[in-house]
């Protein structure tokens, strides 16, 4: 038993020091598996060579009626047409179950005009903390992407057997609220951090207004 307390400490101290780097400046990317404008890169060419060579394969989703693509790993992809919920067409959900990532979009009926962006942001951290107790929150803030305002927070949850990160984004499409996130083991950050924003990136948001 107190070897496996031993163990369990351990690998709590290593995610703790994980989440210290998530913490750094912007501009220190030591810490991740690829920069962002790395996995903004090679999402635009279709195909993400990681350092170790490997390839992440890519294909794309399109959302919304169709009005919005997304480039997604594969892994994600092959399950979003099974996961998509005939009785919410707004609500679009993507896993890789072996892998523990989960990526979702969600549009709701509030109206939200884009200068609302950030303060409905902290209205849905404020709701989520409230109904999460276990969720940590490291960091949000207001990020442009082709001219339109996401407004992104970041959480830990320290669940067993494996802590996750969630990086959570809201933002105004058709002067309505959506809400995305992507969520995936804590050791996997280096890695998924980068992909996730990247992926935000590269969007077609073109129809967003």
């Amino acid at each position: 038993m107190t070897e496996h307390w031993d163990e369990f400490f351990l690998k709590l101290h290593n995610q703790q020091t994980l989440k210290e780097q998530l913490d750094v400046a912007e501009n220190d990317e030591n810490w991740m598996m690829l920069s962002i404008d790395e996995a903004i890169e090679g999402i635009s060419k279709g195909l993400l060579t990681l350092p170790d060579g490997q390839e992440i394969q890519l294909q794309t989703l399109y959302v919304f009626e169709n009005q919005l693509a997304m480039s997604l790993p594969s892994s994600l992809i092959a399950e979003a047409r099974a996961r998509k919920a005939k009785d919410q067409p707004g609500s679009y959900v993507v896993q890789d179950k072996s892998n523990g990532i989960l990526f979702g979009l969600h549009q709701t009926k509030q109206e939200l005009h884009p200068t609302q962006v950030e303060l409905y942001l902290q209205q849905v951290i404020e709701q989520t903390s409230r109904l999460q107790s276990e969720m940590k929150l490291v960091d949000q803030k207001i990020i442009h992407i082709q001219g339109a305002a996401f407004g992104c927070y970041e959480s830990l949850f320290v669940a067993t057997p494996f802590p996750y990160y969630q990086i959570t984004f809201v933002f105004s499409w058709r002067e309505k609220a959506c809400i995305g996130s992507c969520q995936f083991k804590l050791e996997d950050a280096p890695l998924w951090y980068p992909l996730t924003y990247a992926m935000l990136h590269t969007a077609n948001w073109s129809a967003h207004a």
